[in-house]
């Protein structure tokens, strides 16, 4: 891959040209070009001493996704490499392609093109996010529009300097100006990719996100074989409610800017507690507590959630800014 400029600037993760919270744009699916983002992995402040953990591709580009107004998880991931797998991914579809050494990559473009082109024409999602710098997939993005889909280039605070871009890199530039949008990765995220700390990047990954929902609904389904409590009507003490907002208070805490404004704008509107947040703080609680909860310690919690949610409007400003 021939050698391009990068602005010494911190990684910013935003939509790019106004791309709004509250846009919806259905269900999305992720391509993404590996020789690409270890390149663009290359070029920041901490590049990777080994390669990208693949396992963290799928919660990374579901953040990018939702911060491109998808107003559903991220389907799946297209991996298109080179190197073989040592490892099967959930939701992640490798893509084995020759290297680029052997044909320019030529077999990569055609491969990906027709993958998103089929995409488009098939109703496979409402939004692609797609990870690569090769010029020649103007044509595919170009028809892939045309048919209803919206392409989001996936990019790093370099491309914010579209001048200098042009100026230093008019292929790439070319590519980028025939998305609908561009999207850039934060540090935290190329912390998730690079060493594996997905900390910072205010959801769960996929795997424990999969382990909560069906620890969730074992919970319901086999309630009483599971440990239901002895008095399944035993109310909410102040020990308990004080453990219960600590748990809260911290899961606040932890959330992004962006998922406290659409928890908030989400529970405005509605009168319980969206199902991903319930089942992820029931865990948490349950754990902390060592026990499952009753059915008014379940309600408390849950009217708890939303006074944490609903105590201030969060600043769009600063959510878009993240």
């Amino acid at each position: 891959m021939k050698t391009k400029f990068h602005l010494n600037k911190r990684p910013h993760l935003r939509p790019a040209f106004g791309a709004g919270a509250g846009a919806e744009f259905g269900q999305a699916v992720a391509l993404i070009d590996e020789r690409y983002l270890s390149w663009l992995a290359k070029q920041q402040p901490n590049p990777p001493s080994d390669g990208l953990h693949r396992d963290l591709f799928q919660p990374v580009f579901s953040q990018l996704a939702r911060l491109c107004g998808a107003d559903a998880a991220l389907l799946r991931s297209y991996l298109y490499t080179d190197q073989q797998p040592s490892q099967l991914l959930d939701d992640v579809v490798l893509r084995m392609v020759p290297a680029h050494a052997s044909d320019g990559g030529a077999a990569l473009v055609r491969t990906l093109g027709l993958e998103l082109t089929q995409l488009a024409s098939r109703g496979g999602c409402a939004l692609a996010l797609l990870a690569s710098d090769d010029e020649r997939l103007i044509p595919y993005i170009d028809e892939a529009q045309w048919r209803g889909l919206k392409v989001v280039m996936v990019t790093d605070a370099s491309a914010q300097d579209f001048g200098r871009l042009m100026a230093e890199d008019p292929s790439w530039a070319r590519l980028l100006m025939q998305a609908d949008r561009r999207v850039s990765l934060n540090e935290a995220a190329w912390a998730a990719l690079n060493d594996g700390q997905a900390e910072g990047l205010g959801f769960m990954p996929t795997r424990l996100a999969q382990l909560e929902r069906r620890e969730f609904e074992q919970e319901h389904e086999h309630g009483a074989a599971l440990g239901e409590p002895a008095h399944a009507d035993q109310q909410p003490d102040g020990a308990w409610l004080e453990q219960v907002q600590q748990v809260i208070d911290e899961w606040w805490r932890e959330e992004t800017p962006h998922a406290r404004l659409d928890l908030y704008e989400e529970m405005q509107s509605s009168q319980g507690v969206p199902p991903e947040t319930d089942r992820h703080l029931l865990l948490r609680v349950r754990r902390g507590l060592g026990r499952t909860l009753s059915f008014p310690e379940k309600k408390a919690m849950r009217e708890m959630i939303r006074a944490a949610v609903l105590a201030q409007s969060p600043v769009a400003d600063e959510a878009l800014d993240h």
